[in-house]
């Protein structure tokens, strides 16, 4: 038995969504599934099938100093022209390809624990974390959307029960991670008998969850280095209200140091109104409002973020990002909107967008200078590259 690691000596310090010395954090959100973000058919909309073009942006992101890539677990679409989601790259898979081939990013798998045994699911996360050198992290999901579930054979649970068999699948894989030897564990859901898992991982995964619900945000706060948001306000108080509510929730109630991260779609031109007319061409012009509103009702139905009220302003968002906090405008702005985030306490953004090479390579030349010399990023090696 090789336990090169021992438990006490696990750490996520290793991990650049914790370690890394920048106020805003930034990371690239949902590069693995078709459309990414966006619910629309523009065109060139993002293609989760070109492995070479998805890998190239992750390494793009990996050399600007980007901290995190976060995939959209995805396992069926929400129909309409676009059948947005309906294909995806599997994440554990993906994070593993990531890993081997990057330097510095944090390598997220995004996991429906109602799917995956949590011995095997621990197997993997160590794995994963063992060919990155200690930078992996794991974005918990619980199963919200019923059709998928019922694809494993299962029926949906209740939303409060989900996250109690949450509860159980991260008690198990912690333990796999940590107790050296044979346990076992029983539990309302498992029954685990002479259990064994080695080697650990070199580092203690970093653990995201993304519950807007008052027992998603305990869940948050309980188990989890960082909540994964939606903002619900796009001003400065109400966006720092939403993020203090889990901070105070995770320091109060179970003494944590709890970070948050959220999302947001972007669309970055010479001018404003530039910026915003691309956003009204792949969402309004080409947005599927088909699968929107699947997605809308389904979302608030099965998680509780949104009343009816809330989803109705969303759904322009929806279409155009999944809902995230829209980054529109000149690059200068994009500084502006970066400092109310990091004013209002957001510890980090995900990024996405309609053409994520093009983008990225607009972000990393275009912004990223500014970003720093804001204060908001420090200085990294970014590789020469003119924006298309």
């Amino acid at each position: 038995m090789n336990a090169a690691i021992k438990p006490e000596n696990l750490s996520i310090a290793a991990n650049p969504m914790h370690s890394s010395p920048n106020k805003m954090k930034l990371g690239v959100f949902a590069i693995n599934a078709h459309g990414g973000c966006a619910i629309s058919t523009a065109p060139e909309v993002h293609r989760a099938d070109d492995w070479k073009t998805n890998l190239e942006t992750i390494q793009l992101a990996d050399r600007a100093g980007f901290e995190a890539a976060i995939p959209i677990g995805r396992w069926r679409g929400f129909g309409g022209d676009s059948n947005f989601g309906g294909t995806s790259l599997e994440t554990y898979t993906w994070a593993a390809a990531i890993a081997a081939s990057t330097s510095q990013i944090a390598c997220i798998t995004t996991s429906h624990v109602p799917t995956v045994h949590p011995l095997f699911a621990a197997k993997q996360a160590t794995t994963i974390d063992h060919v990155s050198g200690g930078r992996f992290g794991l974005n918990i999901i619980c199963g919200w959307f019923g059709p998928e579930m019922r694809m494993f054979g299962g029926s949906m649970m209740e939303h409060d029960k989900r996250y109690e068999f949450a509860d159980e699948w991260i008690e198990i894989a912690q333990k796999a991670w940590t107790q050296n030897g044979y346990f076992d564990h029983q539990s309302s859901h498992f029954n685990l008998v002479n259990a064994f898992a080695e080697p650990k991982p070199l580092n203690r995964p970093f653990l995201i969850n993304a519950g807007g619900s008052p027992r998603g945000m305990r869940y948050c706060a309980q188990h989890c280095d960082a909540a994964f948001v939606i903002l619900g306000s796009h001003d400065l108080e109400g966006v720092r209200k939403q993020v203090q509510s889990y901070k105070k929730l995770a320091r109060e109630e179970f003494g944590r140091d709890l970070k948050v991260w959220c999302y947001s779609y972007v669309s970055v031109a010479e001018t404003l109104a530039e910026a915003q007319r691309y956003v009204d061409r792949y969402a309004v012009q080409y947005g599927d409002d088909v699968a929107c509103e699947n997605i809308v009702k389904e979302l608030g139905i099965q998680t509780g973020i949104f009343t009816p009220e809330q989803a109705d302003r969303f759904r322009y968002h929806f279409k155009a990002g999944w809902a995230g906090f829209p980054l529109v405008g000149t690059p200068e702005m994009m500084v502006e909107h970066m400092d109310l985030l990091a004013e209002a306490g957001v510890d980090g953004v995900c990024l996405s967008w309609l053409d994520y090479n093009a983008g990225i390579k607009q972000w990393n030349a275009e912004v990223m200078p500014l970003l720093e010399r804001a204060g908001l990023r420090e200085q990294a090696h970014r590789p020469q590259i003119v924006a298309a």
